[in-house]
């Protein structure tokens, strides 16, 4: 599959994601979290996006600290 017709199929995913999402996502407060983490399926991929985003997180982190601490020990 070439990436022309890959982006595509994306973009066109995207766009119907876009024009069938519910209000109701986007509501006030912790309601919205607190629904989806009542039902298993809503746990386990917050579960799953937690697994997955935590560690680039905090490496990016770590990262940021070490320029950081480069940058202030040798100045341009």
């Amino acid at each position: 599959m070439n990436k022309n017709r890959f982006l595509g199929i994306g973009l066109t995913f995207l766009i119907i994601a876009f024009i069938f999402i519910q209000p109701a996502y986007v509501g006030p407060g912790s309601k919205i979290a607190k629904a989806v983490l009542s039902s298993f399926w809503g746990l386990l991929f917050f579960i799953g996006l937690t697994i997955t985003c935590l560690p680039m997180s905090i490496y990016q982190f770590v990262c940021g600290k070490r320029e950081e601490q480069q940058l202030l020990k040798n100045p341009r």
